[in-house]
């Protein structure tokens, strides 16, 4: 080296303040990133695995919370494997209206009335219903029941017994609706009747149907020989009992549809 003196040490380098800065602000960033991606996931997750209601506890409270239009739905049919009971394509019954009651003894009559007393009746929600000709008119009962788990404190023993009466027994209070088909429908008119358990656990209901013709016909009054006794009079109800007995089974399916998209 020149001068023979010793090399003189290499200068420090700079320190680069503005790098290190954005050296530190990224790495806070990255880590407040990953904390929320952490507590996101967290959240998913604890939302992926909340219990939905199962069917024993939304069951009983279905009548209350789903919009009584859809406890009625405008049509209603028998369910097949491609459609619900209240796919319009399906349909064998087309609602006329529903009543803004909901009281036991407002909406049913004689030994439905009594029995559905005797088991605890809490509610009874009632829809109008005609055939897709017009010529069959029904209303439909929703009897709310107290929830229990004994199979016996439903209602299907009634209506079976129901079923092997000669004498007519129609307990649904008939639900006219002014300017339809029904406008006219009354008691007087209803001429046969039925009803059902609803179905699967979870649904503390009974369904009862009385039926009529939109005419005003009355069953049982057949002419001469056919008329004579109470069994005569009987077959001549079937015909309203098996109208009844179908938009029944066809609401019961329907309930079972609303809560299995509940609970699913």
């Amino acid at each position: 080296m020149p001068g023979g003196g010793a090399a003189p040490f290499a200068p420090r380098p700079k320190k680069n303040t503005g790098r290190n800065c954005l050296t530190a602000l990224l790495s806070v960033v990255g880590a407040l990133a990953l904390l929320a991606g952490g507590a996101l996931t967290a959240h998913t997750f604890s939302n992926a695995n909340q219990d939905i209601p199962n069917r024993t506890g939304y069951g009983p409270v279905m009548w209350r919370n789903k919009p009584v239009d859809q406890l009625f739905p405008k049509t209603l049919g028998p369910r097949t494997g491609q459609s619900d009971a209240d796919d319009p394509k399906s349909a064998e019954w087309h609602r006329l209206g529903i009543s803004e009651k909901t009281g036991c003894s407002e909406a049913l009559t004689g030994t439905l009335a009594a029995e559905a007393d005797k088991r605890g009746c809490k509610a009874v929600l009632r829809a109008t219903y005609t055939d897709p000709t017009g010529n069959l008119v029904a209303t439909v009962a929703l009897i709310v029941l107290p929830k229990t788990d004994d199979p016996e404190a439903g209602m299907s023993s009634f209506f079976d017994a129901e079923k092997d009466k000669d004498t007519a027994s129609h307990g649904v209070k008939a639900l006219p609706v002014p300017d339809t088909v029904a406008a006219d429908w009354k008691d007087a008119a209803r001429n046969g009747s039925d009803g059902t358990q609803t179905t699967g656990p979870g649904l503390p209901y009974a369904i009862a149907v009385s039926a009529g013709s939109t005419d005003g016909r009355k069953a049982g009054h057949l002419p001469g020989d056919w008329g004579r006794t109470e069994l005569d009079a009987k077959s001549d109800r079937m015909p309203w009992r098996e109208a009844a007995a179908t938009l029944a089974e066809d609401l019961n399916m329907h309930l079972g549809d609303l809560l299995n998209e509940e609970t699913s």
